[in-house]
């Protein structure tokens, strides 16, 4: 479990390019751990565009990207961001994690990196 150290990169980082269907990743790493760096390398700004994401342990995740009146469980990494995001259970490289990750539009690139730490 992560206290106050520095991020540590447990595994591969793992590329997604969001479109405006839910697709779904499978992220392994190297040893148990139990959070997520993500990185959005869009720009800010009006030509970046967010990317929504779920996390799960079943594989049949998805994920809807929330509008004006209608919440979506989603979480959402805002373009030329770094954060460490930390997921409810374990995961390593027999127990995967999946990702489910969308956009409003265009295609933006997020990067998830599995390990520890802040």
């Amino acid at each position: 479990m992560a206290n106050n150290i520095a991020f540590q990169a447990q595994g591969p980082t793992y590329k997604a390019n969001a479109t405006t269907t839910s697709q779904t990743i499978t992220v392994y790493s190297d040893s148990p751990c139990n959070q997520l760096l993500v990185q959005n390398h869009e720009p800010s700004g009006t030509q970046g565009h967010p990317v929504y994401f779920r996390v799960s342990n079943q594989a049949n995740v998805t994920v809807t990207a929330p509008g004006n009146g209608t919440p979506q469980y989603a979480l959402c990494s805002i373009p030329a961001s770094v954060k460490v995001y930390t997921i409810p259970y374990q995961f390593s490289n027999t127990t995967p994690m999946y990702i489910a990750f969308i956009s409003e539009s265009d295609s933006p690139e997020c990067y998830f990196t599995p390990g520890e730490g802040l």
